[in-house]
C-alpha cells in the first residue's frame, strides 16, 4: 500500500502542480490540482517518478 510506504498524494500533487504553475494539495489518500500552464503537462507528469524515487522509504 502506497501509504504505508510514505506516500503522500496531496504533497506529490502540490510539487507536480506547481511546474504548471499551478496549486494542489490533499489527504494521503486523494488530492487535487489545477495548473494555469497546459504546456508545462507532459515535463510536470515526468517529474512524479522522480518524486517517487525522492520519497521512498
Amino acid at each position: 500500500d502506497a501509504i504505508k510506504a510514505g506516500y503522500h498524494a496531496g504533497k506529490l500533487l502540490k510539487e507536480v502542480a506547481t511546474r504548471c504553475g499551478g496549486n494542489g494539495g490533499g489527504r494521503p489518500d486523494m488530492a487535487q490540482a489545477g495548473g494555469k500552464n497546459p504546456a508545462e503537462l507532459g515535463s510536470a507528469l515526468d517529474y512524479v517518478s522522480t518524486w517517487v524515487k525522492e520519497h521512498q522509504a
